[in-house]
Formats: structure tokens, sequence, C-alpha cells
């Protein structure tokens, strides 16, 4: 028993430590292809991808010095131009977009719990969300982008 947890634990660690050099595309591609989601960088700007069903888009975006810029479109991914929200230093950014899809969350086990009104169960439940994240690296102004290729190295 302790052997199996042992090795779940290194498991988990080294899954941990598995973490892109640097650049551009250092997101979780599979996770966020499945979930409809992407992003392609160019110059100073970073253009969102999603699956067109999704709605309500938030895109948040932070980095150094206190950088912090969100944008939110109702019907389609925006785009983020980091000159828009402050000076743009060089260094590490982070990013996480998500959306709410038309899928309805889990039904809840029961109409009498708190809170219920009698309206239709759909009325109050939310929808479920997506999201995906992912940091570049900006050097004089400019997103930063790499090879997969050189990535491997």
């Amino acid at each position: 028993m302790r052997l199996e947890r042992l090795v779940q634990t290194v498991t988990i660690l080294s899954l941990l430590l598995v973490v892109p050099a640097s650049g551009a595309i250092g997101q979780a591609r599979s996770a966020a292809a499945d979930a409809g989601l992407s992003a392609r960088y160019a110059g100073s700007r970073i253009y969102f991808d999603a699956d067109p069903t999704y709605f309500n888009i938030t895109v948040s975006v932070s980095g150094p010095n206190g950088y912090h810029g969100q944008v939110f479109s109702e019907r389609r991914a925006p785009s983020f131009r980091l000159a828009d929200f402050g000076e743009v230093a060089d260094g590490l950014y982070h990013f996480e977009m998500t959306a709410a899809t038309q899928t309805y969350a889990a039904e809840p086990s029961s109409r009498e719990q708190a809170g219920y009104n009698g309206r239709e169960p759909t009325a109050q439940r939310p929808r479920e969300g997506v999201s995906f994240t992912g940091s570049f690296r900006v050097e004089n102004g400019q997103v930063l982008v790499f090879d997969d290729a050189d990535q491997e190295t």
C-alpha cells in the first residue's frame, strides 16, 4: 500500500515538473483544443479563437510590473492588444480565457431545495463553462513565438 502511494506521488510530481522551457506556446494544447479554445500571436496582439456556440467570453492577461488587462465579448472570441492596458514590459505574461457553453450544469437532485421558486429548473441552473490558460514571453514589446521543434531541444 505504501509503495503504491509513493509511486502515485512520484508520478504526480514528475507530471508537474514537465514544463516547457519558455515561449509563447506554453499552454496545454490538447485540453484547450478539446474545449474548442485556442490562441494565436501576432506582434503585440493575441487573437483568441473559440467554438462558435460559446458566449460571454472573457480574456484576462497579467504580467510584470502589475500589468493587468481584461476584455469581454458576448458572442465571439475577442483579440487582446497588450498596449491597450498599460506599459508592456519585457517578461513572462499569463492569460486566462473563460466562456459559457450551451450546456446546463447538472440538474439539482431535488426541486424542493433552498431557493426553489417554482420556475422551470433550467431557468435557475447555470451553464457549464470552459477555460483555457497559457503564458507567453514579451521582448521589446513583441510576443515571442517559438516553433514546437525549438521547444523540444
